[in-house]
């Protein structure tokens, strides 16, 4: 008969599983907030790190602008993944980054419908008129904010403006209407015209016209579990993540870039 005030072995041992498993319990799911335009790459990373640590990562996807508003909104989460430094740095000012590591470069191209290919060659046919131009909206996606300095620094935006005629707010979404033909052409996401080559003729913008946005990814000082979620933005800054983002037409950033 056990003394009182002793468990038998096996209750011992059972307490002692359930303390261990407990904490672990709390580190199964991550909420992550990343750019529409991420969401191949991010999503295959995922897939690997679920697999490797038997952690679920809840991703919210959409335009770097909206992603923002809903953290704010929500003021909590364990990891941000924008298109661009602009928001990592927003949240840094805030004190709400607890590490950040740049992963790749998110550049643009402009694309052009397949039936319009032999009509915009350059950039300058986009002033043409008649010519429906699709570019990102500035405040909801960093894609938006680079084709506005693109369009200044060609000396033709009063130009070109005129034929803007949608404004998307997500990289996605505005792939899609050039893809779909709803526009003739779109400053779109790099990566996105690589996946696509039978959709799209690609026109060359001058590297001197716009700086690549650099994709990061931000550790939150909100996370539940720190050690989680920087252990998956090690994933997706490691060389195996950055196969992945090679697959999807991302250039990663020079390691001493970081």
């Amino acid at each position: 008969m056990a003394k009182r005030g002793f468990l038998p072995g096996a209750a011992l041992v059972l307490v002692l599983v359930l303390a261990l498993v407990a904490p672990r319990a709390m580190a199964d799911e991550l909420h992550v907030y990343a750019g529409a335009g991420l969401r191949q790459p991010v999503s295959a990373i995922a897939d690997l790190f679920k697999a490797e640590t038997g952690t679920d990562v809840v991703i919210e996807f959409g335009g770097s602008g909206q992603i923002m508003a809903r953290y704010a909104e929500a003021g909590e989460g364990d990891v941000f993944v924008p298109g661009s430094t602009f928001y990592s740095d927003k949240l840094a000012e805030k004190g709400l980054v607890r590490s950040t590591r740049l992963l790749v470069e998110h550049g643009p191209v402009l694309a052009v419908t397949k039936a319009k290919a032999g009509e915009i060659t350059t950039f300058a046919d986009l002033a043409k008129p008649g010519v429906r131009l699709g570019l990102g909206d500035p405040e909801a996606m960093a894609l938006g904010r680079t084709a506005e300095d693109i369009l200044k620094a060609s000396g033709m935006a009063k130009q070109i403006l005129p034929n803007v005629a949608v404004r998307a707010a997500t990289v996605k979404q505005l792939a899609l209407y050039v893809f779909d033909g709803d526009v003739d052409a779109a400053i779109i996401a790099a990566s996105d015209a690589a996946m696509n080559p039978d959709k799209v003729a690609i026109v060359a913008i001058p590297k001197e016209w716009y700086t690549a946005e650099i994709v990061p990814v931000v550790v939150l000082t909100t996370a539940k579990e720190p050690e989680a979620a920087e252990a998956f933005a090690e994933k997706l800054a490691s060389d195996e993540g950055r196969a992945v983002w090679e697959r999807f037409g991302f250039t990663p950033v020079a390691r001493d870039a970081e």
